[in-house]
């Protein structure tokens, strides 16, 4: 071994599988360890395999590194890609992506449950402000009604005392004494 030049891709060429069905058949073999997108080399896997860091030679925005996965030619021989091994890996895989959905949706449902929640909160919150403020607005409605009531009726009294002030006042003008009548 040494010719560390077959890439995953190539192996699906070779055994006629997608790269998710080749990946999942070196994990459940145990030349892999991890999950899509972060895959390592187990002590079986460094057998067959190497992984090198690439670079694609840029920096800033544009600079991108990830380790690569390749493997020796002999790995085709050891790996069990019959059609039985396969079967198993597509429904393993199709499984996995019914879980992932059910998780997704589960997630989702979850969300809109906290979303409706919180919007039924701020609701409350909203009416439990505009009901507030109505209260205020009666107060405020009832405390004007008594001032105008207090201001009535301390002009009221004011109106008949000076009512009675000045019927006192012509009363005197006339000489005549309170109680009696005049004229």
């Amino acid at each position: 071994m040494g010719k560390f030049d077959l890439s995953a891709t190539r192996i699906c060429e070779q055994i006629g599988a997608s790269s998710a069905e080749v990946n999942r058949l070196l994990k459940d073999q145990d030349f892999l360890y991890g999950k899509p997108g972060a895959y390592g080399l187990t002590s079986k896997g460094e057998e067959y395999g190497v992984q090198r860091d690439y670079d694609n030679g840029h920096s800033g925005w544009y600079h991108k590194a990830y380790p690569t996965t390749l493997f020796d030619p002999s790995i085709i021989d050891v790996l069990d890609s019959s059609p039985e091994k396969l079967a198993k890996v597509r429904a393993d895989i199709a499984a996995d992506r019914l879980a992932k959905q059910a998780e997704k949706e589960a997630a989702q449902a979850e969300y809109e449950a906290n979303y409706q929640a919180s919007q039924a909160a701020k609701e409350k919150v909203q009416a439990q402000k505009e009901h507030d403020e109505l209260i205020e607005w009666l107060i405020a409605g009832g405390v004007l009604a008594l001032i105008a009531t207090v201001i009535g009726a301390k002009r009221g009294i004011e109106g008949y005392q000076r009512r009675k002030a000045e019927k006192a006042d012509k009363a005197e003008a006339l000489h005549v004494r309170p109680g009696e009548t005049c004229c």
